[in-house]
């Protein structure tokens, strides 16, 4: 299996997806058709196997589509019976309540996967 990379535009993330486990999901995603763009990433993450795996999601703006779309990729990874343990490193501008809330509705819908929550400040000190 090959690693996944997507770059990305002014309305795409940038994709990253690593056979080491490590993934993240970064910029601005305001894409036309969300299931299009998502399905590369679904397959990949259907496929994978791994101990452990960290998706971090670093998305400055995201729209409703593409919400759904990050519930199923990380429903995929949680019920993939190749990865044991699933974490999301969600990253959110201080004082961004709306991304922080958005993070944390997801963990409260996947209490299989450890979620942690940073701001950009946190990474600085």
């Amino acid at each position: 299996m090959d690693d996944l990379f997507i770059k990305g535009t002014d309305t795409l993330p940038t994709v990253s997806f690593k056979t080491s486990g490590e993934m993240k999901i970064s910029g601005r995603a305001l894409p036309e058709d969300a299931a299009r763009f998502f399905k590369p990433m679904m397959e990949w993450m259907k496929r994978f196997s791994a101990e452990e795996i960290t998706i971090e999601v670093d998305l400055e703006y995201f729209n409703t589509s593409v919400s759904k779309q990050l519930f199923e990729l990380f429903k995929a990874a949680d019920k993939n019976p190749d990865i044991k343990t699933v974490r999301v490193k969600w990253m959110y501008e201080d004082g961004d309540d709306d991304m922080r809330d958005s993070g944390e509705i997801f963990n409260e819908l996947l209490p299989g996967i450890r979620f942690s929550f940073h701001t950009y400040s946190e990474l600085k000190d």
